[in-house]
C-alpha cells in the first residue's frame, strides 16, 4: 500500500495523468469528427479504449490509497464519477449512452488549479447570487409590467403580451441596449426613452456587474483560503522534519551515556 501511495502521489503519475485526460479531449473531438465506419475511427476508438484504461487505474488508485477519504473530498468524488460514468457497455440500447463519455473532458477542470478554485468560488457565491438574483427578477419584473402597459398598442410584436415584453427585455439587458436603434417604441412615446435608460442602468450595468463583483470576491476568498492551506501543509512539512531532527539529536546524546 505504501508504494501505491508513493507512485499516486508522485509527479510523474499526476502529470502523465493530467496528459492522459488532455489527449483523451482531443482523441473525443476528434472520434466526433471523423466519419463513421471507417478506418480511422476504429483506430481512435481504440486508442480511446486505452487512455479510458488509463484513467479508470487512476480512479481505483485514489480509491485504494485514501478509501474513505474520497467520501470528503469534492473533487476526488467528481473524478471518479465523470470516469466510471463514461463507462457504458455497447450493448442494445445501452450503446446510445456511449455519448456520455464526452464528460471526461471535465476532468480537465480538477488538473487546473485556479480552474479547481473558480469552480469552489462559483459554488460558494451561489448563496449570495441567489439574492442578486431575487432583486433582479423583481426589477426585470417591474420593467416588464411598465413595457407592456405602455408600449402594448403601440409596438404589439415585441409588448404585446407580458412574455413577449420579457423576451425583448432579455435581448435589450443582454445587449446593453445595443439594439435600441430599431424600437419603434422611441419615435412615438416620451416615456421610451427614460424608461429604456433606466432599465439599461439599473439591469444591464447595475445588478448584472453585481453579479460579477460576487463571484470575483468569492474567487478572491477561495484563492486566499488556497494560498492559506498550502502554507499551512508547508508548516506542518517543516515541523516534521524539527520534529525528526530533534529526535536524532536527542538520541545521539543519549547513545554516549548509556555506553
Amino acid at each position: 500500500m505504501r508504494h501505491l501511495s508513493r507512485l499516486y502521489a508522485s509527479s510523474f503519475w499526476r502529470i502523465g495523468t493530467g496528459v492522459t485526460v488532455l489527449i483523451n479531449s482531443i482523441v473525443l473531438g476528434a472520434i466526433a469528427e471523423a466519419p463513421e465506419g471507417t478506418v480511422l475511427i476504429e483506430r481512435l476508438d481504440y486508442l480511446d479504449s486505452v487512455l479510458l484504461t488509463i484513467l479508470v487505474t487512476d480512479v481505483v488508485l485514489c480509491i485504494a490509497v485514501k478509501r474513505r477519504a474520497v467520501l470528503h473530498n469534492g473533487w476526488d468524488m467528481f473524478d471518479i464519477v465523470v470516469t466510471l460514468g463514461s463507462i457504458v457497455p455497447n450493448i442494445d440500447m445501452l450503446s446510445a449512452f456511449r455519448i456520455l463519455r464526452v464528460i471526461r473532458v471535465l476532468r480537465l477542470i480538477s488538473f487546473v488549479p485556479h480552474a479547481r478554485a473558480m469552480v469552489d468560488a462559483l459554488l460558494h457565491a451561489l448563496r449570495n447570487m441567489i439574492a442578486a438574483f431575487v432583486v433582479l427578477g423583481v426589477v426585470f419584473y417591474s420593467f416588464v409590467v411598465i413595457t407592456t402597459s405602455l408600449f402594448r398598442d403601440q409596438d404589439p410584436s415585441h409588448y404585446g403580451s407580458l412574455g413577449r415584453s420579457a423576451g425583448h427585455l432579455y435581448s435589450v439587458m443582454v445587449t446593453l441596449g445595443s439594439n435600441l436603434d430599431t424600437e419603434a417604441v422611441l419615435g412615438g412615446n416620451p416615456w421610451a426613452l427614460p424608461i429604456y435608460g433606466a432599465f439599461i442602468i439599473v439591469a444591464s450595468f447595475g445588478l448584472l456587474n453585481m453579479f460579477i463583483a460576487v463571484l470575483v470576491a468569492a474567487l478572491k476568498e477561495q484563492l486566499e483560503q488556497e494560498a492559506l492551506r498550502e502554507e499551512r501543509a508547508r508548516f506542518d512539512r517543516l515541523e516534521r522534519k524539527l520534529d525528526a531532527l530533534a529526535a536524532s539529536l536527542e538520541a545521539r546524546r543519549e547513545l554516549p551515556a548509556a555506553q
